[in-house]
């Protein structure tokens, strides 16, 4: 019937007989040993050591057996049928019965009802412990009873021996197999148990991740593999230790400090980690203390892997509302504007200076929008001609052109269908792709190339531009129909010269990321340091905080006043952009007239001292595309 090894310590010979006959009736495998008190304490130290998986025994015998060895022990019961039958024998002895029995065990809930029945009384002896059990079983045959009425053997016999009469309460058919079952079903339990803990052994130490577990002692009782893999030195060596002395003196002294639940990076030796912690429940109590920890390095590799996925059509929108850094009323009104935005779906137009957080916003009104778990798909209208940037947007059919992929390829627009794309740097758009964006605008519907088909899309359009439209329009360089459609909701970033206040908190937070990724130790600034930042107008806003922060944290050195640091490199900033000589040799004159007349005297200037594209580019504040167009207008033999 079962695989369970059944060990019994039987405590009287007709007891012994029972179990066999119901054992066979249950095709049971089981071995019975025949002892009382001590002597059945050492039968069942024979059966542990033979490895049965539970005993079966009762009375005090079966009590002491379940104090001494490891094994599960299963008590036979005493049912209410067993002392109705004892007392009917004990009845016809005589008229004083006493009865000896544990209190909890063998009292059982029909016992005044079984005394009723029979009408007979019983003076009861009720005991706890053997201490107990003998003082009552002293005391009980030193009475006048005339029957004595016991649970166990010893008793019976003691009785016997005093020539007293006595009736061993025996076991019935019901509570022998009653106890079998309970012993069968104990082990399957335990087997089940056994199964789930090394199951969970298994995924603790075949994690790629660190993991300790502190009990309630403040004790390390468990690390994996990995944590000693992680850590490069023999972990075994800090089992059992108590984590206070390991704090100050250890490798692992790093993981430890800190609050529970934390979540951070760590220095442990010479790796940095992501550690978390976090308690664990025992019966709904707080016991232990849950610790994870992983290499940077493989978090890195596994956000790569990620981003590869996500990435690769550009199908993610990883910023919300709460990436974007300050307290100035400027920013707070414009995020409110924003968030305003993103709770309706109409086009929204994002203006504002190179640097200034365009695609950031973007993101974010996604993010907040009921378009957020749907794709948000992002292009650079600047990066690409006129002829690629249309096969990206809607698509191609096989065979549209030279070199199209087999099978063709979906548009941008088909691939945000349900969601967001994010058109940067629209203002850079030609006139011929205008005139298909106005179509998806006005009829929500787009043809690949090549093809006579429409298809539909559901598309929320984000559109971004550092220009101001409405003159490119006025230069008959932009669709005015186009743009009136763009600028249902209009949203300007500020620039970070209007918005000073924010430098700390954004110079702070790069100074964390830089530090963590060139994994260097650099300290923050001073409120001169600060201050010196705050002087700078930033024309290229937040990008190029961004660049000077990160230089410098790499020129950082220990002990170096950071305030020269941060001098020197604003210094060289102010000398980079604005040309500065102490000579005056870049000083020009420009001809008072319209404002795009003296931009293309300053172009002019600028190529006459053997600027590149690039220089002019990041010089003025304009795209290549656009300074292009305006070379257009000059006869110019050769721009570098």
């Amino acid at each position: 019937m079962t695989d369970v090894k059944i060990g019994v310590i039987s405590t009287y010979q007709e007891l012994s007989g029972y179990i066999n006959k119901i054992a066979g009736e249950m095709m049971l495998d089981l071995q019975i040993k025949e002892g009382i008190l001590e002597e059945g304490v050492s039968l069942a130290y024979q059966f542990e050591h033979q490895g049965v998986d539970v005993i079966i025994s009762r009375g005090v015998t079966g009590q002491k057996i379940k104090k001494a060895i490891s094994v599960p022990v299963v008590l036979i019961e005493i049912t209410s049928f067993d002392i109705l039958q004892a007392f009917y024998a004990a009845k016809k002895m005589g008229q004083k019965i006493a009865f000896l029995g544990h209190r909890k065990q063998d009292f059982c809930p029909d016992f005044e009802t079984i005394t009723k029945i029979l009408d007979i009384e019983v003076d009861c002896y009720p005991y706890s412990d053997s201490f107990e059990m003998e003082e009552q079983a002293s005391k009980m045959l030193r009475s006048d009873a005339d029957v004595i009425v016991s649970t166990g053997l010893c008793i019976y016999k003691m009785a016997k021996g005093a020539g007293i009469n006595a009736v061993l309460v025996k076991s019935g058919y019901d509570a022998i197999y009653s106890s079998m079952k309970r012993a069968i079903e104990l082990v399957h339990g335990i087997r089940r148990n056994q199964e789930r803990t090394k199951r969970f052994s298994s995924v603790l130490e075949a994690s790629n991740d660190g993991i300790l577990i502190i009990d309630e002692f403040n004790r390390i009782s468990f690390i994996n593999p990995a944590a000693q893999n992680l850590l490069e030195t023999d972990v075994s060596q800090f089992i059992g230790k108590n984590v206070e002395e390991l704090r100050q003196s250890s490798v692992l002294g790093n993981l430890f400090n800190g609050t529970e639940g934390e979540e951070a990076f760590k220095e442990i030796g010479r790796k940095q980690f992501w550690v978390s912690s976090m308690p664990l429940s025992v019966d709904d109590k707080e016991k232990d203390l849950l610790i994870l920890f992983q290499s940077a390095d493989r978090i890195q590799v596994m956000e790569q892997n990620l981003r590869r996925q996500l990435f690769k059509k550009g199908l993610y929108a990883k910023h919300t509302f709460d990436d974007i850094i300050g307290r100035s009323q400027v920013l707070k009104d414009t995020i409110k504007s924003a968030k305003k935005f993103a709770a309706a779906n109409a086009t929204v137009l994002i203006g504002g200076e190179s640097g200034t957080g365009k695609e950031l916003f973007a993101q974010s009104i996604h993010n907040a929008s009921d378009r957020r778990k749907a794709p948000f798909v992002a292009i650079n209208c600047a990066a690409l001609p006129e002829n690629l940037l249309e096969s990206e947007l809607f698509g191609y059919e096989e065979g549209a052109f030279t070199g199209a992929k087999k099978g063709g390829k979906i548009g941008l627009f088909e691939m945000a269908h349900g969601g967001t794309i994010f058109l940067d740097e629209i203002g850079e758009m030609t006139l011929p792709v205008q005139a298909r964006l106005l179509r998806v605008l006005q009829e929500r519907e787009i043809m690949r190339l090549g093809s006579d088909r429409v298809i539909p899309v559901d598309v929320r359009i984000i559109a971004a531009t550092n220009y101001e439209l409405y003159q490119i329009v006025a230069e008959g360089n932009f669709r005015s129909d186009l743009y009136h459609r763009l600028e249902v909701l209009n949203l300007d970033i500020p620039p970070l010269r209007v918005r000073k206040e924010d430098i700390d908190l954004l110079a702070d937070q790069f100074i964390k990321v830089f530090v963590f990724e060139e994994k260097k130790h650099v300290h923050g600034l001073s409120e001169s340091a600060l201050g010196k930042l705050k002087k700078y107008d930033w024309p290229g806003n937040i990008r190029e905080l961004q660049n000077v922060i990160h230089k410098y944290v790499l020129l950082s050195e220990p002990n170096q006043n950071c305030d020269s640091l941060v001098d020197k490199l604003i210094n060289e900033k102010i000398r980079k952009i604005y040309k500065v000589r102490t000579d005056d040799e870049n000083l020009i004159t420009l001809k008072i007239g319209k404002l795009e007349d003296m931009e293309m005297q300053v172009i002019e200037y600028l190529l006459s001292t053997g600027a590149s594209i690039k220089e002019i580019s990041e010089l003025i504040g304009a795209s290549r595309t656009t300074l292009w167009r305006k070379f257009k207008t000059l006869d110019k033999a050769v721009i570098r």
